[in-house]
C-alpha cells in the first residue's frame, strides 16, 4: 500500500466513463439476483529497508445480507504505516448501512459510520444518515445509482474545535462488469454541515478487482478524501493508493 498526494482522479474518472459502450435501448440484459450472502476480506503490505525503514500494512473486510426486501452491510479498514520504526499514519474505518427496498428504482437507506486518522487530525467520528436511493440504470453489465440523505456527525479533532452537526449528504455508486474475471467500481460521496457551510467534505474511490480464481483476486484501488474545513495546522486532501489480495466467498 503506498499513500500518495492527490492527481487527476475525477478526470481520469470522467475520461473512462464517457468513453464506456453503454448498451442501447430495449437490449440490456437484466441483471442476475445478487447472492443472499457474500463476503471479502483484503490485506496489502508494502515495506522497504537499507537507506530506509518504511512498512506499511492494510487489512479490510465486507459483508453483505439480503434478507428479503432489505441489504444490511457492515464494512471495515485499518492502515497502519510505520517509518523508521515510528507510526506515521494510523487510520480505522468501520461503516454499517441498512437499505430496504421501497419499489424497483427506489429504497431506503439507514449508515453509521466511525473513523479514527490521526495524521489527518481526526481522533474520532461518528456519524448516522439516513435517505433515500435511486437507480438510475441497472443490467447485466454495469449499474448506476444516486443517493441523497440527512443525519447528523460528531467529530473530535486533535486541534481546533470539534465538530457537533447535523449533516446533509449526496452521492453516486458506479459498477462495471469489465470482463467475465474483472469489475470496476466508483463511487462518489459529498458531506455538508448545517452549523458551518465552508465546513464539508468530498471523497472518490475507484477500484478495479480481477479475478485469478473463484476465490481470490487482486485488486487496485485509489481513494480520495478532501476536507474543505480540515483541523488547524492539517491538510485539506489525502489520497490512499493500493493493491491488495482479496478473498471472497458467495452463498445463496
Amino acid at each position: 500500500m503506498l499513500r500518495l498526494r492527490p492527481h487527476r482522479n475525477l478526470l481520469f474518472t470522467a475520461l473512462l466513463l464517457l468513453g464506456l459502450p453503454l448498451p442501447a435501448a430495449g437490449q440490456a440484459a437484466a441483471p442476475p439476483p445478487p447472492p443472499r450472502q457474500e463476503g471479502t476480506a483484503e490485506v496489502a503490505f508494502v515495506g522497504t529497508s537499507g537507506n530506509s525503514e518504511t512498512s506499511t500494512f492494510s487489512l479490510g473486510g465486507e459483508h453483505i445480507f439480503r434478507p428479503p426486501q432489505w441489504m444490511i452491510r457492515n464494512r471495515a479498514r485499518m492502515i497502519r504505516t510505520e517509518t523508521e520504526n515510528e507510526l506515521a499514519a494510523d487510520s480505522l474505518l468501520y461503516a454499517f448501512r441498512a437499505e430496504r427496498t421501497i419499489n424497483t428504482r427506489v429504497s431506503a437507506y439507514g449508515d453509521y459510520g466511525y473513523f479514527h486518522d490521526r495524521p489527518a487530525g481526526v481522533d474520532h467520528r461518528n456519524g448516522i444518515t439516513g435517505g433515500l436511493i435511486v437507480k438510475i440504470l441497472e443490467s447485466e453489465r454495469q449499474s448506476l445509482q444516486a443517493e441523497g440523505g440527512a443525519g447528523y456527525l460528531n467529530e473530535q479533532r486533535l486541534a481546533g474545535d470539534d465538530v457537533s452537526s447535523a449533516v446533509y449528504t449526496t452521492g453516486t455508486s458506479y459498477k462495471l462488469k469489465v470482463s467475465a474475471t474483472s469489475e470496476l467500481t466508483d463511487e462518489i460521496r459529498f458531506l455538508g454541515t448545517f452549523d458551518n457551510g465552508d465546513d464539508w467534505r468530498f471523497a472518490h474511490g475507484i477500484s478495479l478487482t480481477v479475478a485469478i480464481n473463484t476465490v481470490f483476486a487482486l485488486k487496485a484501488s485509489n481513494l480520495l478524501r478532501y476536507a474543505n474545513f480540515p483541523p488547524p495546522g492539517f491538510e485539506k486532501t489525502d489520497t490512499t493508493t493500493a493493491i491488495a489480495l482479496v478473498a471472497s466467498f458467495k452463498r445463496q
